[in-house]
């Protein structure tokens, strides 16, 4: 369960966020909504440790952000989050494969028998096994933004992070992409939050938050 309380943040005189409270249980997807500079984003940002809040705290399946030591934060970003951005910012010179797979290269030579199953898994369950082979501008942008969103599963989160995904993407690869994480929340019972413009994405959500101002309406 993630469990915001009492969150704000401000840019010098200017209030981004407001005191926000949130609760998310597990194995939900969450949507966010709001205008351009609702402040939507940075609130993710926050969760996922990319900003540091003025106020408030943060609780992840009962770790306390407040508690953790700055030399713990990155270990603990890189092993209990995942990110997935508008833009999929694969690296071109790599295949698909050495993509997804990066994030445990970071830290080890070689996978284990059980990363590697759980890469199969992963890649299998995205349908796009058949394309590790290829490099990134050898797909479309739909498909490459699957292949981000395999890379962000590979430290198995405990929370992925979406902002804006289907930004960049048509009404048809949208639908895919939201469809998608419906059912990573299905079948690996993932939690997810994804912050998006396009209420036509949210209808099966778990929750929908709106932030307008700061403030959750």
């Amino acid at each position: 369960m993630l469990e915001l309380k009492n969150i704000s943040k401000s840019y010098g005189a200017q209030l981004i966020l407001n005191n926000i409270n949130l609760i998310v249980q597990a194995n939900q997807l969450v949507s966010i909504l709001g205008p351009s500079g609702s402040g939507k984003s940075t609130l993710l940002q926050i969760i996922g440790l990319l900003l540091k809040p003025d106020s408030g705290s943060i609780q992840l399946n009962g770790i306390n952000y407040n508690k953790l030591r700055e030399s713990d934060l990155e270990q603990f970003r890189n092993t209990q989050l995942g990110f997935v951005f508008q833009f999929h910012n694969l690296m071109g010179e790599f295949t698909c494969e050495e993509n997804v797979k990066m994030p445990l290269f970071i830290r080890e030579k070689s996978l284990s028998e059980e990363q590697e199953n759980h890469y199969q898994d992963i890649i299998k369950h995205l349908g796009v096994n058949h394309l590790m082979n290829k490099f990134p501008g050898q797909l479309s942008g739909g498909v490459q933004q699957r292949v981000a969103v395999a890379r962000a599963l590979m430290n198995k989160p405990a929370l992925l992070l979406a902002d804006e995904p289907t930004g960049n993407l048509d009404n048809k690869n949208a639908e895919s992409l939201y469809e998608m994480f419906l059912k990573l929340k299905q079948s690996f019972g993932q939690q997810i939050i994804m912050v998006t413009h396009n209420e036509a994405l949210t209808k099966q959500s778990d929750q929908v938050i709106y932030i307008n101002s700061g403030i959750i309406q």
